[in-house]
């Protein structure tokens, strides 16, 4: 999955990220964010803690990286309506 279609896909589903704590190509650091980025042509997926640590988690392709944060989106979705 692209950039392009994952923001269609929440687009499609009127999803808000932002009331997921999720960023998209941009660093944030605001506790409990997940995000991802583009650095040096390389897509990176980043977690912040309680305490504002910055981590990187995975580092992939667009596609990589989009696929885990329509899985991050979905698995969050489904946590907020239980």
């Amino acid at each position: 999955m692209t950039r392009l279609e994952y923001e269609n896909f929440i687009s499609m589903k009127n999803i808000d990220i932002s009331k997921l704590n999720l960023v998209i190509g941009e660093k944030k650091v605001i506790p409990y964010v997940t995000g991802c980025f583009q650095e040096d042509g390389v897509w990176k997926i980043y977690m912040v803690g309680e305490r504002q640590d910055f981590d990187i988690v995975q580092v992939g392709t667009e596609e990589e990286i989009f696929n885990v944060m329509r899985s991050i989106t979905e698995s969050r979705i489904k946590r907020s309506n239980n």
